[in-house]
């Protein structure tokens, strides 16, 4: 399970503490060097609404908790790495929980939102250097992300996006051949889009060791080049969809579909060489 839905999957259990075991826990949850300290998070893991900025109200989910009279958001910016800091934290304050029934809850939990689909079954005709159906799955997806919304932007945009970064790498600071780059990559993990917001400039060497990595975690222990792009992000108003169950959930949906499509078209042109195939066998 990622962290992202461990943590909700987890909260309420984290909040029942700071509700009925100590309450001191949860002003401690707001706090953000508290939550640095423990989860290794950039902003405060809990914050209530009331004192909640506009500008940050992005890296918060939205769903709203009510904790010790106070209505309350979760920190959404976690991240792989920071798992190790949320389960030694929830030991730490008595939270025991089965990983394999969390993921089995998740996943019923998705499938009460829509129809399972069933996943392509694999086919016997396996070939070196086959063109893969993930191939196409993994296009859809990038297609969907690519065209959400109703943003327009232009090549003068994406040139004046370059000269905000003074013409250098957003990664490494270089002034070199630059090309366009997602901070966030568009795919199904991590949700990124082609928004203006999420395109920033990079040399061909950092964009290569990227890969599909989010900034974030590319630029650990580089705090004031991760500023520096989430400053831009703002003022793009880009908002990610990082953790968006649903749209998770849609894009999975998209990507199974396509598997299976492909599998029904096989058969189907599979079926009018079906005496020829056995004929050359015989």
């Amino acid at each position: 399970m990622k962290i992202g839905k461990l943590v909700q999957a987890l909260l309420p259990k984290v909040l029942e503490y700071c509700e009925q075991k100590n309450h001191n826990e949860f002003e401690r949850l707001c706090d953000a060097d508290y939550s640095k300290r423990n989860f290794n998070l950039n902003f405060p893991f809990l914050i209530p609404i009331s004192s909640l900025p506009s500008d940050l109200s992005k890296r918060y989910w939205t769903k709203v908790y009510l904790v010790r009279g106070q209505t309350v958001r979760a920190c959404s910016q976690w991240f792989e790495k920071d798992a190790v800091y949320f389960v030694k934290y929830s030991k730490r304050i008595g939270i025991d929980y089965d990983q394999s029934q969390l993921e089995s809850e998740s996943l019923e939990s998705r499938t009460t939102l829509s129809h399972k689909l069933s996943a392509p079954t694999a086919r016997a005709n396996s070939r070196y250097r086959g063109n893969a159906i993930g191939n196409a799955q993994n296009l859809l997806v990038r297609n969907i992300l690519s065209n959400l919304g109703t943003e327009q932007f232009s090549e003068e945009d994406w040139q004046a996006t370059k000269a905000y970064f003074n013409h250098q790498c957003a990664y490494c600071g270089e002034s070199k051949e630059l090309v366009i780059e997602h901070a966030i990559p568009i795919n199904k993990v991590y949700l990124g889009e082609h928004r203006l917001g999420n395109l920033v400039p990079s040399c061909r060497e950092c964009n290569s060791a990227k890969a599909s990595k989010d900034f974030r975690e590319f630029l650990e222990g580089r705090d004031d080049k991760v500023k520096a792009i989430e400053f831009y992000m703002d003022e793009k108003n880009y908002v990610p969809l990082e953790n968006n169950e649903q749209v998770s959930m849609i894009l999975e949906m998209a990507y199974r579909e396509v598997g299976t499509v492909a599998e029904r078209y096989i058969t189907i042109i599979n079926e009018l060489f079906v005496s020829d195939d056995d004929s050359c066998c015989s």
